[in-house]
């Protein structure tokens, strides 16, 4: 759709008798601006075909108009920066066009939007115009919203009403209360005609309107009947939300009920009725508890998670009743009830995970693997298999891929997704934007560093076995006049080496992810940088404090970086160090390949001669 342009048009307002224009607005059976506008550009295009430009400009500047680039509603994006567009796009003959034209429309969502244009342009000889049309747009925006009127399609309605009030407002001020006046008798005239209709949220969207855009001046208002009003409005809401249980579709019923109740609560927030609206609260947090149960209901895929889900939100809402009251009363016993219900929910939901098997094995890497070591001395064997193929995935590549993987599953990104550990329990859940890329790349890492372990690490590791007869002493070699290894700590390596190489993770693991971290810090020492608190108490720097120093970069490379948090601390990554360090690992869990790979990484730190080796490859 083509902007207006603000050079002179080649009509005039005389020219505008000539062609039935109001006709559009009448015969369109949708009362909406944007089907008048694509009217109206049909017609222009017809009169292109037969040359007449004079009425082809004519209704393509109506059709422009009423178009959504117009649109004051603010539906269509930044409300400051639509009525800065509008303002621009018209020139002086075109304002005076639709100033003589308006006198002319009958009809009240075309007559809104030409005054709503007016008043917002507000270039008028004459003050008291804009205001003018300002008020003519408050009312005919309300008759534009009775006729929208819809119950299963209420927004129409709404933006309209909401639209209305925002100018009421902005033209009573503190002097007057005409046009708010305006604007609660047709909310109220509303909430009238629907008093027993169930399935509708036209009365809800009237209230809100009533609470955002009116809120402070109801006491004017309502003047000695702003208690009495105020408590109609939230019966009605709680009316309407009890409703809602008996809708057939239980997710439209929630969506009603939580909705209606927030409303009531909003409303006892403003007649400042704090026992009042902490009942509202509460009957939110349990319109969340009724959502949990209609799971089972619907029999929804793991209905198990579902429901935990569902009672985690209940939960949240429970305390954030405490924290906004100050009061445990009635609240404290039932959460209690709900999180052990929460709990025998995600245990049982892991029952009803569906896992989606994918073939990890392949046969010729891991061909590839055990050639790589074959009939080497154990030296050149471990040499070849941390340098003869690099294992760790760039931060590019990893950004690369996570930003093709949320493109092709745009949908799946837009909801917060969930991490649970073994017995359903909620571990991480993703946020924003910036943290989805960084989770998804941290969730390829994972899958690479596991297919690394199985294919390339283990297959090379058993064939080394089978032709070495190991003992501590052949990793002296490695671990002894070590910078990367402090004095002292020699054996323990040698341990946790010798226990991966053979296979054993629940050895290789407790010994070596705490001598990493240390070794870590060590190496951080000898670059003259500070790893302890600087305070009286000056407890050691832990793992993620030291991945995340800025100096560690000048030290490590920073795709070695991101794999050691992968591997050691990120809850959408393994995670390995406050797994392992907290007790949450069963014996089963060391027998994943991923273990095999972060032997493989200590192993790699281990054998490069020096650090000052990863400073030069930093460079």
């Amino acid at each position: 759709m083509s902007q207006i342009k603000k050079n002179k048009p080649l009509f005039d307002i005389a020219d505008f008798e000539k062609y039935q224009w109001l006709d559009v607005p009448a015969s369109v059976n949708l009362k909406q601006c944007k089907d008048y506008s694509k009217e109206f550009k049909e017609r222009a295009k017809i009169y292109e075909l037969n040359s007449d430009s004079l009425a082809q400009e004519i209704f393509d500047f109506l059709g422009n108009i009423t178009s959504s680039f117009m649109e004051p509603l603010g539906l269509y994006g930044h409300q400051s920066y639509t009525e800065n567009f509008i303002n621009e796009s018209l020139s002086e003959q075109e304002l005076f066009i639709l100033r003589e034209l308006v006198l002319q429309i009958n009809d009240p969502e075309m007559k809104a939007r030409v005054t709503d244009i007016l008043w917002i342009c507000k270039r008028d000889s004459e003050k008291a115009r804009p205001i003018k049309m300002a008020k003519e747009a408050v009312k005919a925006y309300l008759q534009s919203a009775r006729i929208l009127e819809n119950v299963k399609d209420w927004n129409d309605c709404y933006v309209r009403v909401k639209r209305s009030a925002y100018l009421a407002s902005i033209i009573d001020r503190k002097k007057s209360t005409e046009m708010r006046g305006k604007i609660l008798e047709y909310v109220n005239d509303l909430i009238d005609r629907y008093p027993t209709v169930e399935d509708e949220f036209l009365t809800g969207s009237a209230m809100k309107v009533l609470q955002e855009e009116l809120g402070k001046s109801l006491s004017i208002l309502l003047l000695s009947d702003f208690s009495a009003n105020i408590v109609r409005y939230a019966n009605i809401a709680a009316k309407k939300a009890l409703y809602a249980e008996n809708f057939p579709d239980y997710h439209t019923a929630f969506c009603h009920k939580i909705s209606y109740r927030q409303i009531e609560s909003e409303w006892y927030k403003i007649a400042k009725n704090q026992e009042a609206r902490r009942n509202a609260e509460i009957e939110i947090a349990e319109a969340e508890v009724w959502y949990a149960q209609k799971a089972f209901v619907g029999n929804e895929q793991n209905a198990y998670g579902v429901a935990a889900g569902r009672l985690e939100t209940a939960i949240l809402a429970f305390k954030k009743i405490e924290d906004t009251f100050k009061t445990r009363e009635d609240t404290s016993k039932r959460l209690q009830e709900l999180h052990q219900q929460m709990l025998y929910y995600q245990k049982q939901s892991m029952s009803q995970m569906v896992t989606i098997p994918i073939d990890f094995n392949d046969p010729n890497k891991q061909q590839f693997a055990r050639e790589l070591v074959q009939g080497k001395s154990l030296y050149d064997a471990l040499h070849s298999l941390a340098f003869g193929r690099n294992l760790i995935r760039s931060i590019e590549k990893l950004k690369t891929e996570a930003k093709k993987e949320i493109e092709s599953h745009q949908i799946t990104h837009l909801i917060p997704a969930s991490l649970v550990d073994e017995e359903g329990k909620t571990k991480a859940i993703t946020k924003d934007d910036d943290n989805d890329l960084k989770n998804t790349m941290l969730k390829i890492a994972k899958l690479y560093h596991g297919w690394y372990g199985l294919n390339l690490v283990a297959p090379a590791c058993n064939q080394i076995c089978i032709e070495h007869n190991l003992t501590l002493d052949d990793f002296s070699f490695i671990v002894y006049d070590n910078p990367f290894i402090p004095k002292g700590r020699e054996p323990l390596y040698a341990k946790g080496l010798m226990a991966g190489l053979q296979g054993d993770s629940i050895i290789a693991s407790h010994l070596l992810i705490p001598q990493l971290e240390n070794s870590l810090r060590y190496i951080l020492k000898q670059n003259d940088v500070i790893t302890s608190k600087r305070e009286i108490i000056q407890d050691d720097f832990l793992l993620h404090e030291v991945l995340n120093l800025p100096e560690l970069k000048e030290v490590l490379a920073e795709d070695l970086i991101f794999t050691l948090k992968g591997l050691l601390i990120e809850r959408w990554g393994s995670n390995l160090r406050n797994d392992m360090c907290h007790g949450l690992l069963d014996h089963n869990y060391f027998f994943d390949p991923v273990l095999a790979y972060l032997w493989w990484l200590t192993l790699y730190m281990c054998l490069v001669p020096t650090y000052q080796q990863w400073i030069n490859q930093n460079k």
